[in-house]
C-alpha cells in the first residue's frame, strides 16, 4: 500500500477526459479546494499524455511507507533516472513540465515535491485513514484467496487486462502486450485505481500493478437491494452483512455506515455467533470479513447489480 501511488491516481481521476460517474462530485470539490493551492509541476503533469515519468511515485521499499519518505525519495531521485523516464515517456522531445526536468532536474525535483506534499495535505490527508482501512481490507481478501486457492485466485479476479497463464502473467496493454516472464510481482490496491497503474524498475527486475481495490464501488455507487436478506437478518444487520464483502474494522463500518460502534459490534457479534463471517488480526487491528457461509448467504439473497458500477 503507497500513499503516494494514490495520491498518482487520484490525479489521473481528476485529469482524466471523460471521468467516471461516480467521481463527479469529488472532482468538483477537489478543483474547489485547489484553486489557491500551489502544485508546481502537478497543475498539468500528463503533458497531453495518459502517463507520467515513473519517478514521480517510485516502487515503495515498504510495505506501508508514509507519505513523507516517499515524497522526499521522489526528490533524492538520482538525474540519470529522471532523463531514462522522461526519455520513455515521451521520447526527445517532451513536453511542458518535464521539459524542464532535463534543464533544470534539481530545482524541479524540489518543485514536484513541494506539490505532492500540497495536493496531500488538501486533498487526501484527512481520508487517508478511511482509504487506508479500504486497501488493508483488500490486502486481507486477496491474501486469503492466496492461501486457500494459490496465485490463479488472485491474478485472474484483478483486472479484465490481466491474465494468469501459468506459470506467466500477461498484461495486455491497450497498445501492446507485456509478459511478466522473470520479473518480480508487487501487487498495488488503490481506492481511485479504476484503471492499471504500471511501474517497472529494470534495474531491480520489479514490475508493480496498481488495481482498483475491493470495496471502492460501494464509496459511489450502492446496489439495488433485495429485500429477502432483510427480511431474514433485519436491516441493520443485513447491511452489516453486505458490507462485509469488503474486509473492515468496526470503526471502518461504523464510520461507512453511519451507525453507532456499539450497534455495529452488536451486529458483528451476532454474525460471528451464527457462523457467518470470521475475524482477522492485522497488527493492531481486528478486520471482520466474510467467510464462505456468509459469501454463499449473500450471493443467495443479496445485491441485484444495477448497470451502474465503478
Amino acid at each position: 500500500m503507497s500513499p503516494l501511488w494514490e495520491l498518482v491516481a487520484s490525479l489521473c481521476v481528476l485529469h482524466k477526459n471523460e471521468p467516471a460517474l461516480e467521481h463527479a462530485d469529488w472532482i468538483v470539490r477537489t478543483r474547489r479546494t485547489l484553486r489557491n493551492v500551489e502544485l508546481g509541476p502537478l497543475a498539468d503533469p500528463f503533458g497531453g499524455a495518459r502517463v507520467v515519468p515513473d519517478f514521480v511515485a517510485p516502487i515503495p521499499d515498504a510495505p506501508l511507507p508514509h507519505i513523507e519518505d516517499e515524497i522526499e525519495r521522489v526528490r533524492a531521485t538520482d538525474l540519470d533516472v529522471v532523463r531514462a523516464d522522461i526519455a520513455e515517456c515521451y521520447g526527445a522531445d517532451p513536453p511542458p513540465p518535464w521539459d524542464a526536468f532535463l534543464v533544470r532536474p534539481r530545482e524541479m525535483l524540489d518543485r514536484l515535491g513541494d506539490g505532492l506534499h500540497a495536493y496531500w495535505q488538501a486533498v487526501l490527508a484527512d481520508d487517508w485513514p478511511r482509504l487506508r482501512a479500504i486497501l488493508e481490507g483488500d490486502v486481507l481478501g486477496r491474501a486469503r484467496s492466496l492461501a486457500l486457492s494459490g496465485p490463479g485466485a488472485v491474478l485472474d479476479e484483478l483486472h479484465p487486462l490481466v491474465r494468469w497463464r501459468r506459470p506467466i502473467v500477461e498484461l495486455h496493454k491497450p497498445h501492446d502486450d507485456v509478459r511478466l516472464e522473470g520479473l518480480d510481482l508487487v501487487l498495488m490496491p488503490l481506492v481511485f485505481g479504476r484503471g492499471l497503474l504500471i511501474a517497472t524498475d529494470a534495474r531491480e527486475q520489479v514490475i508493480v500493478i496498481g488495481y482498483e481495490a475491493r470495496g471502492t464501488a460501494e464509496l459511489c455507487a450502492p446496489a439495488t437491494r433485495d429485500p429477502r436478506l432483510e427480511l431474514l437478518l433485519g436491516a441493520g444487520r443485513a447491511t452489516v452483512l453486505r458490507a462485509l464483502e469488503q474486509p473492515a474494522t468496526t470503526t471502518e463500518l461504523a464510520r461507512r455506515l453511519s451507525y453507532a460502534p456499539s450497534t455495529v459490534s452488536a451486529h458483528l457479534d451476532v454474525l460471528s455467533r451464527a457462523g457467518l463471517i470470521d475475524r482477522h488480526r492485522v497488527r493492531r487491528s481486528v478486520f471482520y470479513g466474510l467467510n464462505a457461509t456468509g459469501r454463499s448467504l449473500v450471493a443467495l439473497l443479496g445485491d441485484v447489480p444495477t448497470a451502474i458500477s465503478a
